[in-house]
């Protein structure tokens, strides 16, 4: 506790968001205001729901909601005559140093507005908002969402990367970032030998699918 008490000693009602051992916590007063649902939180219940759950939300949400989302694909899984949910929405998205990132949230349910016209297994790209939200089921939990979608497209299954491409991305964004030779590339050209490379990618891929 004696670390969260010196975060809120420090950030107490600062408008300051903090990436810490709890995870991602905001300390701003007005993003109280922007959860869905949390309208009756006090600023106190804001912050200890956070220190809870803020390790257990949807990263690759909150990425694109502090950061910038380039845009969402996924397959629908299943709908009603309110919701849609996609079995994965792969996610696109860029810092604001211009480096861009991919990831997926598994089972994303959204209001069934705008995909009025699509049907399970249609594969769609589209762009959306980035939301907080209070999540009540089980206990209280502050999580991002997605809402009021556009530039809906239906687009090929082939279209949708696979767990191995998108754990080669993550793979090959840290190979860089770690390499001895990372301020001397230019253009995304690679100084490091091809075949060294090759068998560095394919180890911590094998690494990575073990765990």
């Amino acid at each position: 506790m004696s670390e969260w008490n010196e975060l809120n000693k420090t950030h107490y009602g600062s408008d300051t968001c903090v990436l810490s051992e709890f995870g991602t916590i905001d300390f701003s007063p007005e993003k109280l205001n922007q959860i869905e649902g949390g309208e009756k939180l006090s600023y106190d219940e804001y912050l200890e729901i956070q220190r809870e759950s803020a390790k257990d939300c949807r990263h690759y949400f909150e990425m694109c909601y502090y950061e910038m989302a380039l845009g969402f694909k996924g397959q629908i899984e299943k709908n009603n005559s309110k919701n849609v949910c996609f079995k994965r929405i792969y996610v696109e998205g860029m810092y604001r140093d211009g480096t861009c990132f991919d990831g997926k949230e598994d089972h994303v349910w959204l209001p069934i507005n705008g995909f009025e016209e699509y049907e399970v297994g249609d594969c769609l790209s589209f762009f959306a908002e980035v939301y907080l939200y209070l999540k009540t089921s089980n206990g209280k939990k502050i999580d991002y969402g997605l809402r009021n979608p556009e530039g809906i497209k239906k687009i090929e299954a082939y279209e949708l990367p696979s767990d191995d491409e998108l754990l080669m991305q993550s793979i090959n964004s840290i190979k860089c970032e770690t390499c001895f030779l990372n301020e001397q590339c230019y253009g995304g050209y690679c100084l490091r030998n091809k075949d060294e490379l090759k068998a560095i990618r394919k180890d911590m891929l094998k690494i990575a699918k073990a765990k």
